[in-house]
């Protein structure tokens, strides 16, 4: 029988050596399978997007996961934005994004994660900031809908548990993240780190979330700094997310956003390894059994 919730990992788990130098994907794509991972979650950029030869590009680390067998589960659009507001620099991006839809579905993917564009602020104005945000994500729902594609739309962080009360964002209430995926038609991904942040009851908001729920990001924090941590090394109470993801009867992966990018290089494999013990700890916890890491 196949094991359910399995181990997923943002493919940027390892990205560049402690001096800078990029790190090739085979390198990475041995280092999580070590771990414990056997999925992961392809990050875009716009920048390898939008070269010419963007299919080839891609194609290449397509069939480097087969070959390896790591399976591209899930996707996760680009979000550097362009600095400007200038529609050429837009119509890039927009044309970026949609070319990620087209890679993560050729690749099997089940659904790609998109953010919603919006930014912490005291100016807030709650019904200007979701209409905002409903115009820009129109477009990519648009055309994910156009090739048969599944889009989640992501909970955002706000600004820290301690921050003032005077600063706003627009997506970090659950409500406000429900209100606007039933709008689009679109799905959610429930990124625990960003819920700690924003304070949000993590079994209420996943128990409000249900069958919308298409995708999770594990990652732990003290609730100040989206920092993406490993499970059990911030404050996330994780028996109750878990308990949540049973209830709602979740199916997708565990699927962990961390990276050993930040560390010296030697202490990389022993933070990895962690991490797919934490990871084989939740699923654990998920099939109500024990499985030693």
């Amino acid at each position: 029988m196949e094991t359910k919730w399995k181990l997923c990992v943002t493919s940027r788990i390892l990205q560049r050596t402690e001096a800078g130098d990029a790190i090739p994907l085979e390198e990475a794509l041995e280092f999580l399978k070590a771990a414990g991972f056997e999925e992961i979650d392809f990050a875009f950029d716009s920048k390898m997007l939008l070269q010419e030869d963007w299919i080839g590009e891609f194609e290449k680390k397509r069939k480097l996961c087969e070959q390896m067998n790591v399976r591209v589960r899930y996707a996760h659009l680009p979000y550097n934005y362009p600095k400007t507001e200038e529609k050429e620099a837009w119509n890039d991006f927009y044309r970026a994004s949609c070319r990620a839809m087209d890679l993560a579905q050729m690749a099997g993917a089940d659904c790609a994660a998109i953010h919603p564009r919006t930014a912490m602020t005291r100016a807030y104005d709650h019904e200007k900031e979701h209409g905002q945000a409903l115009a820009f994500l129109a477009p990519y729902q648009e055309y994910a809908l156009k090739i048969g594609f599944s889009l989640a739309l992501e909970n955002m962080r706000g600004p820290g548990r301690s921050a003032s009360g005077a600063i706003w964002r627009y997506g970090t209430e659950t409500e406000d993240v429900i209100r606007l995926a039933d709008a689009l038609g679109m799905g959610i991904c429930w990124d625990t780190g960003h819920g700690n942040i924003s304070g949000q009851d993590q079994y209420a908001s996943l128990l409000k979330i249900g069958r919308r729920l298409n995708m999770v990001h594990i990652n732990d924090n003290e609730g100040e700094d989206d920092v993406h941590l490993a499970p059990f090394l911030g404050k996330i109470d994780w028996p109750q997310v878990i308990m949540a993801l049973n209830e709602i009867h979740y199916t997708g992966s565990l699927n962990l956003e961390v990276h050993c990018n930040n560390l010296p290089d030697p202490l990389r494999t022993a933070y990895a390894a962690y991490m797919g013990c934490a990871a084989k700890k939740l699923q654990s916890m998920m099939l109500k059994g024990d499985q030693p890491c």
